[in-house]
């Protein structure tokens, strides 16, 4: 057997590096780090096709691997629905950054499944450390001792709530996060209290707390976990987004029926809905058309006519219902496949043998016949006839 090579650590396909090249759903800071200094793979040039027809088999597979990777990765779409929401999210931010002593107003972000919500949020933390590492660049470069403690200064919080957490996971969950040491057999109030300090120190701005409705606060179990989250939001100076499905009627608005404490936390959160894109309206069909063409600009295929997607915007709507999720999830199968089989362009037919998620596509299988209404007539006859 050939003796081991010396390891490059420079190079993140080094032998005996095994890790993935993508990432997963960040647990702690040091992940959410990873994130946020993430390079999405490059998109490669398009070469001439009779070039591209003559490299060699080697040639020709490291090119397709390249073209599959951006493809992969695909590009994240701003919507014109994530700006706003984003946009409502720093507004929130502003007017908690000086506020006195007491609880900051919060956002809870709630709408259907596979909306991108994740998406959403983490985009927006994203631009705000982003925009922090830009205007104080010598938070994240010096080093601070506060109180005898060295600190690692964290603005930003990611956490995915666990399938039916208790109070003290909630707390372990963010000790962990903030890499927060604590004893063995400490209780949920020493690590809380741990916690609180630590965040303080270490300058948290913004809280995420993705997939809120895996709390079953339906149930007193339940309950006690949202008092424990509003306990730790009382006691920070963060502004706190909730995000998850129906949680309108999950228990994180409603906790019980005509308590004073069905108020006091409706008092304290927004509530903002995501939802499907529509096509009533000329401006809503050229938004969800614009977001077709941005995915399609994406696109390096050799065969591929540009603006074919674009022109089936009526299809694709019928085959995602709206949910950009599930149309990024068709580009990207189809993508893949147009550079697997060799046909390089999509069309309808490939579309069309394309299987995505369940409920898209059993959507689409009821309805497929029905064709979408003509946007409203917004600037008379010649508008609508455009």
């Amino acid at each position: 057997m050939a003796p081991p090579l010396p390891p490059n650590p420079d190079d993140p396909h080094d032998y005996g590096n095994f890790s993935h090249p993508g990432l997963s759903e960040p647990r702690t800071k040091e992940e959410w780090r990873l994130y946020l200094d993430y390079q999405l793979p490059p998109r490669p040039a398009l070469l001439p096709i009779e070039v591209y027809e003559q490299l060699s088999s080697a040639e020709r597979h490291r090119h397709n691997q390249d073209r599959m990777a951006h493809h992969s990765a695909l590009v994240i779409v701003r919507t014109s629905q994530m700006k706003t929401i984003h946009h409502q999210i720093r507004r929130r931010m502003v007017t908690n950054a000086h506020q006195p002593a007491g609880a900051r107003r919060g956002i809870v972000l709630d709408g259907p499944a596979t909306l991108g919500k994740s998406t959403l949020v983490k985009t927006f933390a994203f631009d705000f450390e982003h925009a922090l590492r830009r205007e104080h660049p010598e938070r994240f470069t010096r080093q601070y001792t506060v109180e005898n403690r060295l600190i690692d200064y964290t603005p930003v919080v990611y956490l995915n709530i666990p399938s039916q957490a208790t109070p003290k996971d909630l707390s372990v969950a963010l000790a962990q996060y903030l890499a927060q040491p604590y004893r063995s057999g400490a209780t949920k109030s020493d690590i809380t209290r741990l916690v609180l300090e630590n965040m303080r120190l270490v300058g948290v701005e913004l809280v995420i707390i993705d997939d809120a409705h895996f709390m079953d606060l339906s149930f007193k179990e339940g309950k006690v976990v949202n008092d424990h989250l509003k306990y730790i939001a009382n006691h920070t100076a963060a502004t706190f987004i909730y995000t998850g499905v129906d949680l309108k009627h999950s228990g994180l608005f409603l906790e019980g029926s005509g308590s004073a404490r069905v108020t006091q936390t409706a008092g304290r959160n927004t509530l903002l809905h995501m939802t499907p894109y529509a096509i009533r309206t000329r401006d809503e069909k050229a938004d969800w058309t614009s977001v077709i063409a941005a995915m399609e600009d994406a696109l390096v295929l050799y065969r591929h006519q540009p603006g074919t997607l674009a022109a089936e915007w009526k299809y694709l709507y019928r085959r995602t219902g709206g949910n950009i999720s599930s149309l990024a999830e068709l580009i990207r199968e189809a993508a893949a496949d147009a550079v697997l089989t060799g046909a390089e362009r999509i069309d309808r037919t490939l579309l069309d043998s394309i299987v995505i998620n369940e409920h898209a596509q059993s959507t689409y299988e009821a309805n497929w016949q029905q064709d979408p209404e003509p946007p409203a007539d917004e600037d008379g006859p010649e508008a609508a006839a455009s």
